[in-house]
């Protein structure tokens, strides 16, 4: 008889749970609702407007290419300079030195590379002309920085 209190026991503790346990919330599709609401599709329909009809689909336009910069002008050359200009009116001929006798420096006066973006002391300039471009000039640049920085 023990047993079969038991068990007795067993399906009412079963069916006592069933009944005391709350109901669980059901999943709530909230997006379907505000669908229906403001009456919107599930899916998005495709634009049929006449502009793009027949026509492929266009990706956004990039930025336009950069234009070529204007040639390099000799300073000594160009008439637009103001420096030029200034020159010619106290009397200057293309050609002579700037002292009173024509005598003195011709050529203008040769500007040393810098880095870009780099201020002023950050490095030494290089004095234009004297290495060649490329590997060779490189490692002819490099062996002098190092002859400069160790003194040999």
């Amino acid at each position: 008889m023990l047993i079969f209190e038991i068990s007795r026991d067993k399906k009412l503790l079963r069916f006592n749970k069933a009944a005391l346990e709350p109901e669980q919330p059901k999943y709530c599709d909230r997006t379907s609702g505000r669908r229906i609401m403001h009456n919107q599709p599930d899916v998005p329909l495709p634009d049929n407007t006449a502009s793009t009809v027949g026509k492929k689909r266009r990706h956004a336009e990039g930025p336009p290419p950069p234009l070529s910069p204007p040639p390099v002008v000799n300073p000594g050359q160009d008439d637009a300079n103001v420096g030029n200009k200034l020159l010619k009116m106290m009397g200057w001929k293309e050609g002579s030195g700037l002292r009173t006798d024509g005598e003195g420096r011709v050529d203008p006066i040769q500007t040393n590379i810098y880095a870009q973006g780099v201020g002023l002391g950050a490095s030494k300039g290089r004095e234009l002309g004297k290495y060649s471009e490329g590997y060779t000039g490189y490692v002819h640049m490099a062996q002098d920085a190092a002859r400069e920085r160790f003194g040999s």
